[in-house]
């Protein structure tokens, strides 16, 4: 066997894992957030780049390494002015992560290969071919499928599939089942077909299937051309026609292999690395995990390099031949060291007779942490049943409670949930024991449901990931799992199927569920040192206020949501059912009117027909710069109509259409559905990790997003009932973002004017206007209400236009005036979008952060809508860190009064209560008193209490 050298295309490699890393898509923004460093720095395509190095060095039985770079224009450019001209610009963020890159390369002290004039496949195709005729076998690691023309019996090519993960090698058999050539025949091909993604026109006309068929018949390019009176007259006048584009396609495809680049093959060896300057750069860069895979790999290189020589790569035994003249060696297989324990490798106790249960309550009540799961019928805590418990006090170790499970399998038996629940009430309500889990509200309503309210609640590992990096896109187990510790979960899907096969966890066996549960609590235990860490600011992370907001806050926030959800509303069928027969009388009634005034039917529904009727048939007047849609209709969407409201009544009677049309499917029609048949009430489930601000969003069904400012959305909270002599109580803070706002800016105007008890928009329109507060007018009011809240949304002067009368000179003399009476306002919007710029991120008062790294990096502009969601961010996070707060607090009031009262619902600002008649008055105290006393800013906290027995009938108290 000969030594192997793997050479790794960079640029294409750091392309290829940024793309995949971020959902990079053409005309899309990247999801960039979650691979950013605490100070901002993007890290996607570092990252991609370094973990895949890391896995060439864990896994490639290779001898030497080096990488290879572009340098910038070459001397195709400049044969050719439109080479590549079509490729879209690299990605603002992407263009400093290239030096990061080759900062790695340099720590580990892989020679770095560059030629300028010339491109990274120059360089790769000169030194593969140079080396492979010293008789080293080559491996080529890129995205690039140019380097397929390189394909010999000495050098194959790896190229990823549809993910990083499906990464394969490509042999000169392998090439011609690709592209239905040889490797020696790729060039021509490109000169026949061109390729787009370098802008190589190639022979107008000519395509694939003609390509592949000409050099079957004729082999080369030159050889086609030499035979080109013997094609058919259409092919015959293609290429005569197109002769001089397809020697320069071919002259521009082809790759040089004859640079002279000097490779140090010593140097290239794989243990000449500094370990200071890998570590370094990794925790400059916040590289937890590929850290760790680093030192394990350093601290086993030698014995891996060693075996490894009796190792060539190969799939199903085929690629020991890899490379020719070399007899077959034995194949000795890599156990590369573990970083963990695997999932199936865990000691797992399955507990499913009296006296193991008995040993394991004996050892939770001596522990100093239990980690705990539960295994259930369904994702709704409300209507599933428990299937099996998971509990661990060390990693390692687990236990598994089987109580439901039906597989059928012969000898299993499950343990009665009567006495599982006896036993392990004790140890799961010590208050001196902390619980820890993943997702932990939705196992502490199962367990509730059961008799048992688990406390205290200390850890939940995605709540810490999730206040860590508010835009991660690992909030799951297994994902958080494999990022954060390299470690290898089985997923779900395993054991329960997917799609119309999938079936329920109890009846899996239980031999097969306990691994998979103890894996959980497993790798809970594992996760934590590690999210606490960072949650404290230790390591590599410069923190924050993060530990406090996560164990003060979300942590006691997580009881609080789990009993709004078992308590659930109540629902008046009977008015639903009406409306619902309303509402279609309504939507029939409309469809009349809009057909009488466009003159014919059509399908309503139908954009396509509607901007028929609308644009074709009426002739209306579309709003500037309105376009059309992928068939060719100009758009009806809500944005466009919404600004043509007004313009002819037909407008207005689409908008009200489809405003019905909404109220009666989402609710009219659906609500009744989602009373749950135990309890006759309806759950809805709170996230506290749904939102990147801070905010609790509300799902299944979504409680917060009930329209309230028509009279007709208004009406579906009527259908929100207290039960029979209680009330429901609604407490509202008035206008927290701008009492916010006021104390972030200190602006003495608007101080004042909170602090007086006036109205801040009336003062605001005083202020503006020059006018005394008590001759303010509506439209003076409203326009101040308007910028008033549109600044805490970056809203620009243009916006303003947008919600108002106002042309647009007014309106930038209206905010230019603002300004200049609340220069506070002004000051703090200028500090917030310059810290967010400098730093990357942005806090709430609490200390939440929410990152924008692409507002640190990037030079240029058009970053609107980040600009305007960091001004939001720390006073919407505020917000919603004050009424968690008061959520907490009122919990705990409740109890202590001895009131009757529950919470039942959370929508953004407003607090929704159920109270027995006769404690009315006490609870609406107790409620507003500790909501106002929530947090201390530079200005009261207000608010307004309602009652009703139901939601949309409420007066004021």
């Amino acid at each position: 066997m000969p030594e192997v050298l793997c050479l790794i295309d960079g640029h294409a490699l750091a392309y290829r894992t940024y793309f995949a890393l971020t959902g990079y898509s053409a005309g899309a923004s990247p999801s960039t957030s979650r691979w950013a460093t605490s100070k901002g720095e993007p890290t996607a395509g570092v990252y991609g780049f370094t973990s895949v190095l890391l896995r060439i060095l864990e896994q490639e039985p290779i001898d030497y390494l080096a990488v290879a770079f572009d340098t910038g224009r070459t001397f195709r450019h400049e044969y050719y002015s439109e080479y590549k001209a079509t490729r879209a610009k690299m990605p603002d963020d992407l263009r400093p992560q290239i030096e990061r890159i080759r900062q790695i390369v340099d720590a580990f002290n892989i020679p770095r290969l560059e030629r300028e004039n010339y491109e990274a496949d120059d360089v790769l195709g000169s030194v593969a071919c140079s080396q492979a005729a010293k008789g080293l076998g080559i491996k080529i690691f890129t995205g690039d499928r140019d380097l397929l023309q390189l394909v010999s019996d000495r050098i194959v090519v790896n190229l990823p599939g549809k993910t990083l993960a499906d990464s394969r090698d490509f042999l000169a058999q392998d090439v011609g089942t690709l592209l239905g050539v040889r490797p020696d025949q790729v060039v021509d091909m490109k000169a026949l077909v061109g390729d787009k993604s370098d802008n190589i026109p190639g022979v107008p006309g000519v395509g694939e299937k003609t390509a592949i068929s000409l050099l079957k018949t004729y082999d080369t390019l030159d050889n086609i051309y030499a035979h080109v009176a013997e094609l058919a007259p259409g092919v015959r006048k293609k290429l005569e026609e197109g002769s001089d584009l397809a020697h320069m396609s071919r002259h521009l495809a082809t790759i040089v292999t004859d640079l002279i680049i000097p490779l140090d093959l010593e140097q290239a060896k794989l243990d000449h690395f500094d370990a200071k300057k890998v570590e370094e750069v990794f925790r400059e860069l916040e590289f937890r995990t590929l850290l760790k895979r680093f030192q394990t790999w350093a601290d086993n290189i030698q014995g891996i390099e060693e075996t490894s020589r009796a190792w060539r790569p190969g799939g199903a035994g085929q690629q020991l031949a890899l490379f020719a003249e070399e007899k077959p060696e034995t194949v000795i297989p890599v156990a590369m060291p573990p970083h963990l324990p695997a999932a199936g490798d865990l000691d797992v106790v399955i507990v499913d007779t009296p006296d193991k249960l008995q040993s394991l309550v004996v050892e939770l009540n001596s522990a100093p942490l239990i980690a705990f799961d539960t295994e259930t019928t369904s994702t709704d805590p409300m209507r599933a049943d428990l299937v099996g418990i998971s509990l661990a006090v060390q990693p390692g170790k687990g236990y598994y409670i089987p109580v439901g499970h039906h597989s059928g399998v012969s000898g299993e038996q499950n343990l009665s949930i009567e006495i599982v629940m006896a036993g392990l009430r004790a140890p799961l309500m010590d208050l001196a024991i902390p619980k820890a889990g993943h997702n932990l509200k939705y196992d502490y309503v199962m367990l509730a449901r059961y008799g048992i309210c688990v406390t205290p609640l200390s850890f939940d590992t995605m709540i810490a990931e999730w206040l860590i990096n508010p835009d991660s896109r690992n909030l799951g187990l297994k994902r958080l799992a494999w990022v954060r510790l390299d470690l290898q979960m089985t997923e779900i899907e395993t054991l329960i199927g997917k799609g119309k096969n999938q079936r329920t966890m109890d009846v899996v066996p239980i031999a097969d569920a306990a691994p998979y549960a103890v894996g959980d609590v497993d790798a809970v235990l594992r996760l934590m040192p590690v999210l606490q860490d960072e949650l404290k600011g230790a390591g590599i992370l410069v923190s924050s206020n993060l530990w406090k907001l996560f164990s003060e806050l979300e942590m006691p926030l997580i009881p609080v949501l789990a009993e709004m959800e078992m308590t659930g509303i109540s629902l008046d069928t009977q008015f639903l059912n009406q409306m619902s027969l309303e509402l279609q009388a309504r939507l029939r009634e409309i469809e009349g009117q809009v057909f009488e005034m466009v003159g014919e039917t059509f399908n309503l529904n139908s954009p396509q027909q509607l901007s028929q009727a609308l644009f074709e048939k009426m002739q209306l007047k579309l709003p500037g710069r309105t376009k059309r849609t992928a068939s060719g209709a100009f758009s009806t969407s809500v944005e466009v109509l919404d600004a043509m409201r007004g313009s002819h009544p037909v407008v207005d009677l689409v908008l009200e259409y489809r405003e019905v049309s909404k109220l009666k499917s989402t609710y009219a029609d659906t609500l009744s559905a989602e009373i749950n048949p135990q309890t006759g009430r309806v759950h809805t489930s709170y996230n506290q990790t749904g939102a990147v601000t801070g905010r609790i969003a509300s799902s299944e069904p979504n409680l917060q997003n009930i329209p309230i400012r028509t009279e007709l959305g208004r009406q579906v909270r009527k259908a929100f009932i207290a039960r029979s002599d209680w009330m429901l109580i609604s407490v509202d803070y008035s206008q927290v973002e701008l009492r916010i706002v006021a104390h972030m800016a200190q602006d003495e105007a608007m101080l004042e004017a909170f602090r007086s008890g006036q109205d801040i928009h009336t003062a605001t329109a005083a202020a503006i206007f020059n006018v005394p507060l008590d001759q303010v007018t509506k439209e003076q009011r409203r326009h101040a209400k308007s910028i008033n809240f549109g600044l805490i949304y970056g809203m620009s002067a243009f916006g303003l236009t947008r919600s108002s009368e106002l042309t647009l000179a007014e309106a930038e003399d209206f905010v230019s005036t603002y300004f200049k009476r609340f220069p506070g306002v002004k000051h703090y919007l200028d500090t917030v979008r310059r810290q967010a710029a400098q730093q990357g991120y942005v806090e709430t008062l609490l200390g939440r952060r929410r990152y924008f790294p692409s507002m640190k990096i990037s030079e240029h502009s058009g970053l609107n809508r980040e600009e305007r969601e960091a001004i939001n961010a720390p006073v919407q996070g505020t917000a919603a860190d004050i009424i968690k707060i008061a959520m907490i607090h009122l919990s705990s009031a409740i109890k202590e009064s001895g009131l009757s009262a529950h919470m039942l619902l959370q929508v953004h600002d407003e607090l929704v209560l159920e109270c027995p008649q006769n404690e009315l008055k006490e609870t609406v105290n107790l409620a507003q008193k500790t909501m106002e006393k929530a947090y201390s800013l530079s200005v009261p906290l207000i608010t307004e209490a309602r009652y009703g027995v139901n939601w949309g009938m409420m007066e004021n108290f």
